[in-house]
C-alpha cells in the first residue's frame, strides 16, 4: 500500500502531493551537483533505468568511478523508453541522467554485456539492472499472427511515434497490470474505435493503480473481467478475433494468495479484433543461476542486483529503492576490499 493513499492529511483536506514534492526535489537537486574526488574504487552498472541511474549516482557521490553500461542508443531505461508521456515526460528522466553525468558517471550507449561476470576482470564490483525484457507468451493458437504484437513493441514504438493511427480499429488488450492499463490508454489516445482489455480475474484482485484505472476508462477503454483469450482467430493468415471463455474463481490459491481462475465449460465466444496486445509480463534475458542474498550481493563475489531483474516487476521508486540499497552495500564492499 502507497503511504499517499493512507495519508492522515487527507481526513482534514487532501494527502500530501507526495509525487509532486519529489518532482520538485529532483529539480532542485540538478542545481546542487559538484563531482567528487574518485578514490574508492570502480564499479559497473548495466542497464541505465531508475535502478542503474540510482546507483550509480549513489555510488558516484561517495567517491566511486562508475561506468554503465546500457544496449540501446538512449539512457533512461523502461521511463525513457515505454511508459507513455502522459505519465513519464521526458523532461524527467533527461534531469536524472544529466544528474548523474554531472556526478563523473560514464554512460556507454550500445553496449552489450553478454555476461556480468566478465565485467568483474576489470571492475571492483558490478551493478545489474537490466530489467525485464523477455515477454511472455500466451501460448495459445494463433500468437504469432502479425497483428499480436507486445505491449513493450507497441509501447516503445508509440511513445517514438512509430504507430500509424489506429482510427477505425478494434484493439483487445491481454493483462491485468499497470502496463495493460498503459498500452489501453495509448491504443485509445491514438483514435482506435474500440480498446477492450482482457483480464482473467476479478475486478478485486487486478494489480493496478486506481488512478491508472480511471484514466483507461476516462479515455473510453472497456474492461471484460472474469475472461481468458483461447485462441487467435484468423482468415488467409490475418487476425479476425479473439476466442475467450469465461472464468470463474476457484477455492485454490496461488503463490500470492490470490483465488485461482478456472474456465467455465461452454462459455466460449469470440471478439471481432484487428489487433492484440498481450501485457502479460516478462522475464529477465539473462540466467536464474545467480541468487540475490542480503543487500542485493549475489552468489557471485563482487557482483550486485536489483531493480525488475532481482525482484519481479515493480514500480518505478522500487527500482530506485533498490539502487540506493544496492549502492550502500557495494561502499561497504569496497572498503572492505581496502583495509
Amino acid at each position: 500500500m502507497f503511504c499517499q493513499t493512507q495519508c492522515t492529511r487527507g481526513q482534514i483536506d487532501k494527502p500530501i502531493a507526495i509525487r509532486e514534492l519529489h518532482s520538485y526535489a529532483i529539480r532542485y537537486e540538478e542545481h546542487l551537483s559538484t563531482p567528487i574526488a574518485q578514490a574508492l574504487g570502480k564499479v559497473a552498472v548495466i542497464g541505465s533505468g531508475p535502478a542503474g541511474i540510482s546507483c550509480a549516482t549513489t555510488l558516484a557521490r561517495a567517491g566511486v568511478s562508475i561506468t554503465i553500461y546500457e544496449r540501446s542508443d538512449h539512457p533512461g531505461g523502461v521511463p525513457s523508453s515505454s511508459i507513455p508521456k502522459f505519465r513519464i515526460d521526458n523532461s524527467i528522466t533527461d534531469i536524472d541522467i544529466g544528474y548523474a553525468r554531472a556526478q563523473g558517471v560514464k554512460i556507454l550507449l550500445r553496449s552489450t554485456v553478454d555476461s556480468p561476470q566478465t565485467l568483474l576482470k576489470q571492475f571492483d564490483a558490478v551493478f545489474m539492472a537490466t530489467g525485464l525484457s523477455n515477454n511472455r507468451n500466451l501460448k495459445i493458437p494463433g500468437e504469432n499472427l502479425p497483428q499480436v504484437i507486445t505491449a513493450i513493441s507497441f509501447l516503445e514504438k508509440a511513445r517514438s511515434g512509430l504507430v500509424e493511427s489506429l482510427s477505425g480499429k478494434h484493439v483487445i488488450v491481454v493483462g491485468g497490470g499497470n502496463v495493460s492499463l498503459d498500452v489501453a490508454a495509448t491504443a485509445a489516445e491514438l483514435g482506435a474505435a474500440e480498446v477492450r482489455l482482457l483480464y482473467r480475474r476479478s475486478p478485486q484482485e487486478i494489480k493496478v493503480w486506481e488512478s491508472e484505472l480511471n484514466e483507461a476508462q476516462r479515455r473510453g477503454v472497456m474492461i471484460d473481467y472474469l475472461t481468458n483469450p483461447i485462441e487467435f482467430t484468423a482468415e488467409r493468415g490475418s487476425l479476425k478475433g479473439v476466442k475467450c471463455i469465461r472464468m470463474r474463481l476457484s477455492d485454490e490459491l496461488d503463490s500470492t494468495r490470490r483465488r485461482i481462475p478456472k474456465p467455465i465449460a461452454g462459455t466460449e465466444f469470440v471478439i471481432p479484433a484487428d489487433i492484440v496486445i498481450t501485457a502479460v509480463g516478462l522475464e529477465s534475458t539473462y540466467q536464474k543461476d545467480i541468487h540475490i542474498t542480503n543487500g542485493l550481493a549475489t552468489s557471485v563475489d563482487g557482483l550486485f542486483a536489483g531493480g525488475d531483474w532481482g525482484r519481479g516487476e515493480g514500480t518505478v521508486v522500487e527500482a530506485v529503492r533498490d539502487g540506493k540499497s544496492a549502492a550502500l552495500s557495494i561502499i561497504d564492499y569496497l572498503k572492505a576490499k581496502i583495509k
